[in-house]
């Protein structure tokens, strides 16, 4: 590294160190945890017990291991929410804001660096950080949870955690929020101000993502006559559902029925017979990541070009070319 791109570096590398250091730490815990949750498998014969899901020794060896394992990690998936939220308070909220606020800017103009090159530097010499360090941590949340799932059962995994705490998810959403931190200081040119609306407006965004990440994929339809259930495996995740009248058309849903005394005479005098539901099954889980982290790209690569537009016809600190001839 060289120029501008060294300097932006060394703005940066304290909170890179700390960014790589906390992910190195994460790697070798999550390698601790699976060998553990491997061994414990394979010593309790735990894989055989998909085969034989009625015993009640398989019944009860597994809620030990959920127990052991399942729970504990809850709290690690939970808090992998925040990562992409530090990324865009703490480094993409001052990373222009603090130079705007403070005129420091100004300085590159006397290395003669036009202001399109000033912002393209501030934006990828971190946003790689973001990439390394995101990654690393996914990997190592995955690696871990991926044994604890396969044993346990996929029952919770449409849930925002462990949604947003494995997998590319969590890269693309880092991304997203540290170019939101990055835009607001543009905008605002505050290091507060940036931050605080960085904070805010990434709550609405997650709103937003979460509203839309169950439309991202087609969904699977099922009808099935004769059950007051919705007819999904005990592992999808139930996006719609109704029931059904003997023809099999859609009819309204009699609340009713579900206080009467004799249920399925009741939903009878209403015309349902059946019912009817709308679900991701559990082989959707990696196909909504991709697609919920294509979402966020896409989102991030529209900032990116807002950014760039107001950096190059509406940012009023101008960058100015050094004279020609001037060393």
């Amino acid at each position: 590294m060289s120029g501008l791109t060294w300097l932006i570096w060394r703005q940066n590398r304290t909170a890179f160190w700390i960014g790589l250091a906390a992910a190195a730490a994460l790697a070798v815990y999550a390698v601790i945890q699976h060998h553990n949750v491997a061994e414990a498998v394979n010593a309790q014969h735990l894989q055989a017990c998909h085969a034989h899901s009625d015993s009640v020794d398989c019944a009860r060896d597994i809620v030990a291991f959920k127990h052991d394992y399942q729970n504990p990690i809850r709290r690690p998936l939970q808090a992998m929410l925040l990562l992409p939220f530090l990324f865009g308070l703490f480094l993409g909220g001052p990373q222009l804001a603090q130079e705007l606020e403070s005129g420091t800017y100004r300085t590159v103009a006397t290395q003669s660096v036009t202001r399109m090159r000033w912002f393209m530097a501030k934006l990828c010499v971190p946003l790689a950080m973001v990439v390394i360090i995101s990654c690393v941590m996914a990997a190592a949340m995955t690696w871990w949870w991926h044994p604890i799932v396969k044993t346990a059962g996929y029952q919770l995994w449409q849930f925002w955690y462990p949604f947003y705490g494995v997998g590319p998810v969590v890269v693309g959403l880092s991304v997203l929020l540290y170019l939101l931190g990055m835009t607001m200081g543009l905008f605002l040119r505050r290091t507060v101000l940036a931050m605080g609306a960085t904070l805010a407006l990434g709550g609405g965004l997650f709103a937003v993502i979460e509203w839309v990440r169950p439309y991202l994929l087609p969904h699977h339809t099922a009808i099935r006559q004769h059950t007051t259930t919705p007819p999904v495996p005990d592992d999808a995740w139930l996006v719609a559902d109704g029931p059904l009248s003997p023809d099999g058309r859609h009819v309204p849903e009699a609340w009713d029925c579900f206080a009467a005394e004799h249920l399925g005479h009741c939903l009878s005098s209403h015309g349902i017979s059946g019912r009817w539901a709308e679900y991701h099954p559990v082989s959707d889980l990696w196909p909504l990541q991709w697609a919920t982290t294509g979402a966020c790209l896409l989102l991030a690569v529209a900032l990116i070009a807002m950014s760039a537009w107001w950096v190059r016809n509406g940012f009023s600190g101008r960058l100015r070319k050094t004279p020609a001839g001037r060393p």
